[in-house]
């Protein structure tokens, strides 16, 4: 093998390691999507981040940015965000161009690559109110995911517990706050930038075409119905849907609408989309089977199946934690109150006309609670038995029992009927003793 060739060799095989130094941090050429985070972090941005990025795997693009300017926010919107970014199969790319803080401090270390701006900051994220369980809580949350993205989990530890300090940045009792040369020094940051064009280019991403993600009407709908309280009155409303279905006859209007609400419930989850599609199965076969026991009345097994799966489904549609054991009772107890204003007023169903007793007996309808005595009135009979005061008397051939207003009247004496009181015939002797 002569040299020309051995150096040829020698020049591909340090191409290949090159290739292999670089391949964490240079990606290939493509579009890179730009999310800004900006102001308060809540639902809405929660639903930007996951359709941005299920929309970039999907199109195989080379990162996403996400440009994070923040005081903070929603902490349950931010572990949304958290876990979506974590969870991307592409690059994501973090850039701070002012200030990242409280939430926003952990939607940055989410991401694998951290760039600041000059004078920008990251840090500040003490939780309020700052229980000591609720800084244990998110301390644990910031520790473990700078540990999964690479950075420092102390130094993120440290931006959440002022019990902690860091050598050097911040002394016990003081919030970690760190600059972008701090961060740079500590591992955080990987870089400076002006803009994100810039912060691309440490990347070898410089080229790539930049595609800037605004919230839209789907984003704001979804962010909405990701709100505790939302998602309680859509599974009142769900409950209050079937109860009427079950009053009004059986049309299919409360089941079609309890589907509707249903798929409401089932768009703005941020479980797995299979998950979300046994859960979603679930919810329909239960109301199925209402539906069967609607037809089937009597039966029952169809009703009671019905009702367990529809509480296990909408309990994991609400997250299948302990605040969805509360969202359900809220929601049961606010369709228990609507249907017991508003469900007199809905006509009555077929089936229940079968089930229910309706018609009354009434006096004009020839039913009457006791007998009828007022045929005896101003009769006369004789007593069969004494009278002390009650006791039984006999008007022509009928027996018929009878009281005294007090009196004692011995058998064989001849009484008079003076009055009917309800069912009560009261005499007394047809000849006073003189």
């Amino acid at each position: 093998m002569n040299r020309k060739r051995v150096r040829q060799w020698m020049q591909r095989l340090c191409l290949l390691l090159l290739c292999l130094l670089l391949a964490p941090f240079a990606y290939a050429a493509g579009d890179v999507h730009v999310i800004a985070i900006d102001g308060e972090i809540d639902g809405t941005q929660a639903a930007l981040v996951q359709r941005v990025l299920a929309d970039a795997a999907d199109n195989d693009d080379a990162a996403v940015v996400v440009s994070v300017n923040t005081l903070g926010g929603r902490v349950d919107s931010a572990l949304k965000i958290r876990d979506a970014l974590q969870q991307a199969s592409i690059p994501t790319i973090a850039y701070i161009p002012s200030r990242a803080w409280s939430a926003g401090a952990l939607i940055a270390l989410s991401c694998r690559h951290i760039v600041m701006a000059p004078g920008s900051s990251i840090g500040a994220a003490e939780p309020i109110p700052d229980t000591e369980k609720n800084i244990a809580a998110l301390r644990a949350e910031f520790a473990a995911t700078a540990g999964r993205t690479g950075h420092n989990p102390r130094v993120a530890e440290a931006m959440v517990d002022k019990t902690l300090g860091f050598p050097g940045y911040a002394e016990p009792g003081q919030l970690l706050s760190l600059t972008d040369r701090q961060a740079a020094d500590l591992d955080i940051s990987e870089g400076s930038a002006a803009d994100v064009g810039a912060a691309l280019g440490l990347f070898s991403l410089g080229d790539a075409r930049l595609i800037y993600e605004e919230r839209g009407l789907r984003d704001g709908a979804v962010g909405v119905l990701q709100y505790e309280y939302v998602r309680m009155v859509l599974v009142a409303l769900i409950l209050m849907a079937i109860l009427a279905e079950i009053k009004t006859a059986g049309i299919g209007a409360g089941l079609v609408t309890a589907v509707l609400l249903g798929a409401m419930l089932f768009v703005s989850g941020d479980g797995s989309f299979a998950d979300s599609l046994k859960i979603g199965a679930a919810f329909i076969s239960s109301l199925v089977l209402i539906a069967l026991e609607l037809v089937t009345p009597g039966v029952g097994i169809f009703g009671i199946s019905g009702v367990i799966l529809l509480f296990a489904s909408l309990f994991y549609l609400l997250g299948a934690t302990a605040e969805a054991v509360y969202l359900l009772a809220g929601a049961v107890l606010i369709a228990a109150i609507f249907f017991v204003l508003v469900g007199r007023r809905l006509p009555q169903s077929r089936l229940l006309n079968k089930l229910a007793l309706k018609d009354r007996s009434t006096k004009e309808k020839g039913y009457s609670s006791q007998e009828d005595k007022s045929r005896f009135l101003h009769q006369e009979g004789t007593t069969i038995t004494i009278l002390r005061p009650a006791g039984t008397i006999r008007i022509g051939k009928e027996r018929v029992d009878a009281v005294t207003d007090g009196a004692f009247i011995d058998r064989d004496t001849p009484v008079r009927v003076v009055r009917i009181d309800g069912g009560c015939v009261v005499v007394e002797p047809s000849v006073k003793d003189c």
